[in-house]
């Protein structure tokens, strides 16, 4: 039988093919991945370069009334960069940067200022996203961690936003609370730093170890169309706090209700 297998005019040419075939595709396999294929070019990295993307202070002292984050970037491209926004994910950061263009290989940085007395206690974790453009609009966020200690004194609002879109007075109230004990706190003096509110300071009250006094933003009749940003200053008798700041917002109408409500002129006889 394996004699007349053998002898058959067909099974020279198959087992040749047989034994072939492994070289054959091992050469097809060798030669097609050799051919050079089309390069595809990358997405371009980002331009700028952060020193750091966390800045963890720790524990704050009690007696420390502002705490501030300094983040450090560098413009690795070949491309100008220009900063578009900073979006912190709280009003308390009031993040600062000085320019909005930078060009290449040049270094920037922008810090973020935190006063403390306006922040309840506690582990505390922020971000800011850093808004910029170099062949893309791009967003890095960066985060700021700290830990704040007991209550000890404490501003409410930590910012007053006011809505004065009729004419008419409202009162908006402030309260300084103050929770260590043995301290004489008293507020010696209160401004505001926007010629459309004035601040009033009421009697101090003590209960049980605890002093507070309040003050009063007033904003009188009708103020200008649009935002006009401000601040409360309040000094005190305290070294390890003698200034404290309440930003303060005040929000007029818009100009089409504004000059509904100028009054008019009598018409002549």
């Amino acid at each position: 039988m394996r004699d007349q297998i053998l002898q058959s005019k067909w099974t020279r040419p198959v087992l040749l093919v047989l034994a072939t075939s492994p070289f054959v595709i091992a050469s097809y396999a060798f030669w097609a991945g050799s051919r050079v294929q089309t390069a595809i070019a990358g997405e371009a990295k980002p331009a700028l370069a952060f020193e750091t993307y966390l800045v963890d202070t720790g524990r704050v002292k009690e007696t420390t009334r502002v705490v501030s984050a300094r983040f450090r970037f560098k413009n690795l491209s070949d491309q100008t960069v220009t900063i578009k926004e900073l979006v912190p994910s709280c009003g308390c950061l009031k993040p600062r940067l000085e320019k909005k263009v930078y060009l290449p290989n040049e270094v920037g940085e922008f810090r973020l200022k935190m006063e403390t007395a306006g922040e309840s206690p506690g582990q505390k974790e922020y971000f800011v996203d850093f808004k910029y453009e170099d062949t893309k609009e791009r967003s890095t966020r960066l985060t700021f961690k700290l830990e704040l200690p007991i209550r000890r004194l404490v501003v409410k609002p930590k910012a007053l936003v006011v809505y004065q879109f009729t004419p008419g007075r409202t009162v908006h109230p402030i309260t300084v609370s103050d929770y260590r004990a043995g301290k004489e706190f008293e507020i010696t003096s209160v401004e505001s730093t926007l010629k459309y509110a004035k601040v009033e300071l009421k009697e101090l009250e003590v209960s049980d170890g605890l002093r507070q006094q309040k003050l009063d933003v007033i904003v009188e009749n009708v103020v200008p169309p649009g935002k006009h940003n401000g601040l409360v200053v309040i000094k005190t008798n305290d070294s390890d706090f003698p200034e404290l700041y309440v930003p303060l917002i005040v929000q007029g109408p818009d100009p089409q209700t504004a000059q509904k409500q100028e009054p008019t002129a009598p018409k002549a006889n």
